[in-house]
């Protein structure tokens, strides 16, 4: 999905139901979920019928079309499924997106909804986001997508670096223990049928694989990682900390996705974490000492758009939410225990907003008293509003 299409799936399906039915029963919701089913090797007697897997074309297409009429989080989980095994970590990244849209925008009406009976209980809609994190769908697909793509040498995942890692341990402990990758011994530098591919084999991958791919894949991991904390963190605000949800296990995956293909952009001269990189070199400006580019043209932001100039100059109001995510991104590399980015994010919520939005937020009370003091009608209040969430709406994350 492109940014007009997510813009698109943000607007309210209507004025009286912004989140439109639940459409849990719908016919095209069952063909959804028998869509995204696997099927197990079976045997019958003699006869074997192979494993099927899941129809991700289908479940795309039922996902889209049951979008069109509702915003429902178990949906745009299937869409994030579908999309990384159709698109990989681009197509991933654009429906986390669109789910991290949805709680920070239509928390109140968002489906599942919330248990009016038991005093809002969120569990159902934990319960769907805690698929995230489940190890046989979700992480599995994660582990199995591609990371680097070679014409020559053929597409690797994460699964296959942790098997690569962890066959050359044996050989190569003190380089595994240090985190470092180790290079291949002339005995098992080359490929067999049994190990699989090789620390060396991938790297040649990462040499021989377009620089636009890489860095394409890179933005896409660590923005889908940047989206699950945040969605995280506004659930824990929603719900307390009580009936918060873990997300964690999704986010490191990302996280370590971001952190390889980064070092392998490094490797060839490319540095796509413009602020860091001038700090270590001392300088306003980062320069790529390789032949593949310049840092200033591989800085990556948010849907793939050039980040903040690479002097760290501040030049716009879109220019301040990257920095403020720069730093979240900061804080959950090095300090992840840290509660300082939760304070941030709340910032980063409010830098879009008008005076009288950032009232609502903080002190919901004192809105009418200021309306009055304003000369701001109700009206022209709720017309203010709506002009700014639209204009919000816009701007890519």
């Amino acid at each position: 999905m492109d940014s007009s299409e997510i813009e698109k799936l943000l607007e309210p399906i209507s004025p009286e139901s912004p989140c439109g039915l639940d459409l849990e029963y719908d016919a095209q919701f069952g063909e959804l979920e028998r869509a995204a089913q696997e099927k197990a090797e079976q045997q019958f007697g003699s006869t074997i019928v192979g494993a099927e897997t899941a129809d991700w074309k289908a479940v795309r297409k039922h996902a889209l079309g049951l979008l069109e009429r509702t915003k429902d989080m178990r949906v745009v989980i299937y869409l994030a499924r579908s999309s990384l095994n159709l698109e990989g970590l681009p197509g991933f990244q654009s429906a986390l997106q669109l789910l991290r849209g949805y709680v920070e925008n239509f928390w109140d009406s968002v489906h599942p909804e919330l248990d009016h009976d038991d005093n809002d209980d969120p569990t159902y809609r934990t319960n769907t986001l805690i698929t995230l994190c489940d190890e046989q769908t979700t992480l599995r697909e994660l582990r199995e997508a591609p990371l680097v793509s070679s014409r020559a040498l053929g597409q690797f995942s994460l699964r296959d670096i942790e098997h690569a890692r962890e066959a050359s341990e044996p050989a190569e402990a003190s380089s595994a223990s240090s985190g470092a990758w180790a290079d291949e011994s002339s005995e098992g530098g080359a490929d067999s049928a049994d190990s699989g591919p090789t620390m060396a084999t991938i790297e040649a991958a990462f040499t021989d694989a377009s620089i636009e791919e890489l860095q394409a894949t890179e933005a896409a991991a660590r923005l889908s990682a940047e989206h699950v904390a945040v969605i995280e963190q506004l659930v824990t605000e929603h719900v307390g900390v009580s009936q918060a949800v873990s997300l964690s296990a999704a986010q490191q995956i990302l996280q370590e996705m971001s952190t390889i293909v980064e070092a392998q952009l490094q490797r060839r001269g490319i540095y796509t974490n413009a602020p860091e990189a001038a700090d270590e070199a001392g300088e306003g400006e980062v320069a790529a000492s390789g032949s593949e580019g310049s840092a200033g043209d591989a800085v990556v932001g948010s849907g793939g758009a050039a980040s903040a100039s690479a002097n760290g100059q501040i030049n716009s109001r879109d220019d301040v939410v990257r920095m403020l995510d720069r730093i979240c991104e900061f804080y959950q590399r090095h300090e992840p225990s840290s509660p300082v980015p939760m304070l941030i994010r709340r910032a980063r919520r409010l830098a879009t907003m008008d005076f009288l939005q950032i009232l609502r937020d903080l002190a919901p009370d004192g809105v009418p008293q200021a309306e009055i003091w304003g000369g701001v009608s109700e009206g022209g209040a709720d017309a203010a509003q709506a002009s700014a969430e639209d204009e919000g709406s816009s701007s890519t994350w």
